[in-house]
């Protein structure tokens, strides 16, 4: 998979996560619950519900929630979530315009969060195919990242020919423990290198890599272009992930 790469940046202050390889339909999880309504940010599509307040569609309902973050438009339109829509009718014409900013600029001119909203999640796709995602409270992004590793360890099992026991393997989810290992060196930006997987019978093994400069989707990243933080590993019997940091490894030999 040529472009089977997780990059993730984050920035504290902000709650904002600044991701690659990560999707919508990741998300969603039978551990968190479906946001109910959704606020779809312009442009506007008149085939589409139209809240007439503010002029934006809307997605209501749990079930209509997770279609459209499986389909292609909660993939490219910029959203977020909102509790009530009694209290989406009492957005001021400032806010609007605050919302309308953050659509088009794809970054936020105030806090993200409104109060009348009670909002959790904001995902804002960028032209480059990287997604600024806000988080209200940003220990579920240890969530959002499971599922997504778990999806290219997926594609990976089905696309290696030699590896039939691979197929048939239950991933479990990166725990929470092992994401605090890793979620200090997001603040400089990580690469899981999902193209460069190794396997054994014992493990399988994903480079963190932290790119020299910036990153760029579809990018040809060379030894140069990166420095080696460790591996993401999965112990295969125990079925269950570790951090290895590079001290580690190389004490090791397993660079």
């Amino acid at each position: 998979m040529r472009n089977a790469m997780i990059y993730v940046r984050h920035e504290p202050l902000a709650h904002l996560f600044l991701t690659y390889g990560i999707s919508a339909s990741d998300l969603l999880s039978d551990h968190l619950k479906v946001p109910k309504h959704l606020l779809l940010l312009p442009p506007v599509d008149e085939q589409e519900q139209i809240d007439p307040h503010t002029w934006f569609n809307i997605i209501d309902g749990a079930d209509q929630v997770q279609d459209f973050l499986r389909s292609k438009a909660g993939q490219t339109r910029c959203w977020l979530d909102y509790s009530s829509p009694r209290f989406l009718q009492e957005l001021t014409p400032n806010e609007i315009a605050e919302l309308l900013y953050l659509g088009h600029a794809k970054t936020h001119l105030s806090s993200p969060f409104y109060y009348k909203l009670q909002n959790e999640l904001v995902y804002l796709p960028l032209r480059n195919g990287m997604v600024n995602m806000y988080l209200r409270n940003e220990s579920l992004f240890a969530t959002f990242l499971a599922n997504a590793i778990n999806k290219y360890m997926r594609r990976i099992a089905n696309e290696e020919p030699f590896w039939l026991r691979l197929r048939q393997q239950h991933f479990s989810r990166v725990s929470h423990a092992v994401y605090t290992q890793f979620l200090p060196l997001l603040e400089d930006g990580v690469v899981f290198d999902f193209r460069n997987v190794r396997f054994s019978r014992e493990k399988i093994s994903v480079p963190l890599l932290a790119p020299k400069a910036r990153f760029v989707p579809d990018g040809i990243l060379t030894d140069t272009d990166v420095r080696r933080l460790g591996m993401l590993v999965l112990m295969r019997q125990k079925n269950q992930w570790m951090m290895l940091h590079l001290p580690i490894i190389a004490n090791n030999g397993l660079f």
